[in-house]
């Protein structure tokens, strides 16, 4: 610059200057938008796929084929409610303590899980359109049978799994994440189901809570955030796979904006059950409650984006996602006269019940399955 400066003066031009601006990044990047619409879009496609198996379909559809098999649903009921959030705290600790050994068990489970999830998903789509190739092919040791479709759909999974281990800690690894992600999240809510909101509002209320503890409160006992070190890899180097994972476009210095698949999945598993009480009950959009709480989702997406950039640091999702999730689908309930209805997992069908009343004989599930539609078991 000192030899610019002599250059120029005796030229006769002006001395250049040099101006040095502390970086500043924004508070808001078109990452978080990005983030928010995939986000919202699989709880959507997930409450889709959780449907596939009422007979409302036409048989041989395409979603008739989606639906998961009778022995592989898991219903939630209240025992594994609890537990959920007892084994989630325990890992947690597990991790936090132990990152440097277990973050690489974690990516390997992470590979063969997304693995299988796509390969089974592009199965699926094979066998629909091919039923030539449901044939067995061969029968391969640990994994089982396979068929013809199974093999052509494992190799594009397999490809996008080896793209990820190669390109997981550069810049363009991000995308092949969240695919895999995508497909670990929509096969959850298609196996994984909330009898009623009884158990919804029991599940989604500790979780609440594990997550406003973990994120706000452990600094207390463990001296920082147990929730946000282990999301970020603990000094590993590596970052927690669980998560999609979009960058910051257009600033080459900023992080990666992150969502935990339990904020997509847990009240993914809320919305999945309102969807299927609406097509149960007959309700169009409009008069369901599965519009609202999607809505509700994104809007609580939209508080917890603000609240990350006002506060500068990590946030529990679901300190925002879940008032407006279950919150907007028991305060309509309320409004509606249905709340019990919901509460005990009972369709909510125009001219079979009205005003509230349950009519749970013969004669209302007789109803339920003349119009196609089986009626639900009520849990206690």
């Amino acid at each position: 610059l000192r030899n610019a400066s002599l250059a120029a003066e005796s030229h006769g031009f002006e001395p250049p200057a040099m101006s040095v601006t502390p970086y500043a990044s924004s508070l808001l990047n078109i990452s978080e938008g990005v983030l928010i619409v995939m986000a919202a879009s699989l709880v959507a496609l997930g409450a889709f796929f959780s449907t596939a198996d009422l007979d409302i379909h036409p048989p041989g559809s395409f979603s008739t084929a989606l639906a998961a098999p009778e022995e592989e649903v898991l219903e939630v009921d209240q025992w594994l409610a609890v537990g959920f959030c007892a084994m989630g705290s325990g890992f947690l600790v597990v991790l936090f303590f132990f990152m440097q050994y277990m973050i690489y068990v974690i990516i390997f489970c992470f590979c063969c899980g997304g693995a299988s999830c796509i390969t089974q998903f592009g199965a699926i789509c094979l066998n629909h359109l091919f039923p030539v190739l449901r044939n067995k092919s061969v029968n391969a040791p640990i994994i089982g049978p396979m068929s013809h479709a199974d093999i052509i759909a494992g190799v594009p999974a397999l490809i996008l799994v080896s793209c990820w281990v190669i390109l997981r800690n550069t810049p363009y690894g991000w995308p092949f994440q969240d695919i895999i992600g995508a497909g670990f999240l929509c096969w959850m809510q298609r196996t994984l189901r909330l009898p009623n909101i009884k158990i919804a509002t029991l599940f989604l209320c500790v979780m609440f809570f594990f997550d406003i503890f973990w994120v706000f409160i452990s600094p207390l006992f463990f001296h920082e955030s147990v929730m946000v070190r282990v999301a970020t890899g603990g000094g590993t180097g590596e970052a927690v796979p669980m998560l999609l994972r979009v960058p910051a476009f257009g600033d080459p210095f900023g992080n990666d904006r992150l969502l935990g698949f339990g904020d997509i999945a847990l009240p993914g598993l809320l919305v999945s059950y309102l969807r299927r009480h609406d097509l149960i009950s007959r309700r169009t959009l409009s008069q369901g409650y599965f519009l609202p709480a999607l809505v509700g989702y994104f809007v609580g997406l939209n508080f917890t984006i603000a609240a990350l950039c006002l506060m500068r640091m990590g946030q529990p999702a679901l300190l925002y996602l879940v008032p407006c999730t279950l919150g907007t689908t028991l305060v309509l309930a309320s409004r509606r006269g249905e709340a019990q209805l919901l509460w005990d997992g009972l369709p909510a069908k125009e001219g079979l019940i009205a005003n509230g009343d349950h009519e749970d004989g013969p004669s209302h599930n007789k109803a339920l399955v003349d119009s196609g539609v089986r009626p639900p078991a009520v849990v206690a």
